[in-house]
């Protein structure tokens, strides 16, 4: 009994392990690749423990122990670091960048996150329908179904940024983020850096530089197209304006990534040009798998911002996601709130 019981978890770790590895290796825009690795450390874990357990093997029970009280001690103060960071990071992109509701994000979440932790508890011996309870249930079941969702996708997008590029490449698209007046924020500032750096690393390897591809068009409150000020900056950092191009026509990421590569196609004299794109950490993984819905084998690097803005801009991000496939995220999460409502009230 107990081999089998071996044998099952051990294919479920191996089984996860590898096609996270894979994935992750081959394709790794894909919010999957944060659940597989979840699900391959947790059987492994598992998988140890029962060995260490059923066979007395002192050493194995006590890293195996030593983990989950690590685990179960560090979950409540997790819990509380999160709710204060989610507060805290609201408070602060509110005050320095003004308030909008994509700035309140955070602070939302952290509402969200309290009330579905203590509002079963408290009330569910107090409430004396079933059905009221079931429905409550539902709607916390729902929420948590995202709150879940929202983890794995940060766990993605922290291990896509991790990813180490070839100096091999022969375009670089840095995507557009707004300006001050006529120039660069530093947000943007932050993007074109990262490209400059890869492109003098490429460089020092004795490989032929890429092409910068600077992209953004001009916004009805701006005095001149994003692109035009991207390529000042550049050449202010010494880069050769014979390796700079300009894609000064779109609006969005989704054309920044259509209207590059018409231009890539226009210069190239490749079939399948290396191309690279550099956008800001939070938003590099959702980029990365609008670049694939788009038919595009790009993949990206992210600038770093500061961490009171990236809290609420990743949040941002995952709802993104959600959204390009919204329909099927909620249905799915209508879904197993119904299953918790008929269990409970059945």
């Amino acid at each position: 009994m107990n081999n089998n019981i071996y044998f099952l978890i051990g294919i479920i770790f191996l089984a996860f392990f590898l096609l996270w590895f894979v994935l992750h290796i081959t394709d790794r825009r894909r919010v999957f690749n944060g659940l597989a690795f979840f699900v391959s450390l947790g059987s492994l874990w598992t998988l140890l423990f029962l060995i260490g357990y059923t066979n007395e093997i002192r050493t194995l029970n006590i890293i195996t122990g030593a983990i989950m009280l690590v685990v179960i001690i560090l979950l409540p103060i997790l819990y509380i670091i999160g709710i204060v960071v989610l507060f805290t990071t609201g408070r602060t992109v509110i005050k320095r960048e003004g308030f909008s509701l994509s700035h309140v994000l955070s602070i939302l979440l952290g509402i969200g996150i309290i009330s579905s932790s203590f509002i079963l508890p408290i009330f569910i011996d107090k409430i004396k329908s079933k059905v009221l309870i079931g429905i409550m249930g539902f709607f916390v079941t729902v929420f948590s179904y995202f709150v879940i969702g929202f983890i794995i996708f940060l766990t993605s997008s922290l291990i896509y940024n991790l990813w180490y590029e070839k100096r091999n490449k022969d375009y670089l698209i840095v995507l557009g983020a707004g300006l001050s007046g006529d120039k660069v924020t530093p947000l943007l500032a932050g993007r074109i850096d990262k490209a400059i750096e890869f492109y003098n690393s490429q460089k020092e390897k004795g490989v032929q530089p890429p092409k910068i591809i600077m992209s953004g068009g001009q916004g009805p409150d701006e005095v001149v197209s994003e692109a035009f000020a991207m390529k000042n900056y550049a050449l202010e950092m010494n880069i050769s304006e014979e390796d700079i191009l300009m894609e000064d026509k779109s609006t969005n990421t989704e054309e920044n990534i259509k209207f590059s590569t018409n231009l890539i196609k226009k210069d190239s004299d490749k079939d399948n040009p290396e191309v690279l794109f550099f956008t800001t950490n939070y938003h590099v993984l959702r980029a990365g798998i609008l670049a694939k819905s788009l038919g595009f084998n790009y993949n990206g690097l992210g600038s770093k911002t500061k961490f009171y803005y990236y809290v609420s801009a990743i949040i941002r991000e995952y709802i993104g996601i959600i959204y390009l496939n919204l329909n099927k995220n909620i249905l799915f999460a209508i879904f197993i709130g119904i299953l918790y409502f008929l269990n409970y009230i059945i």
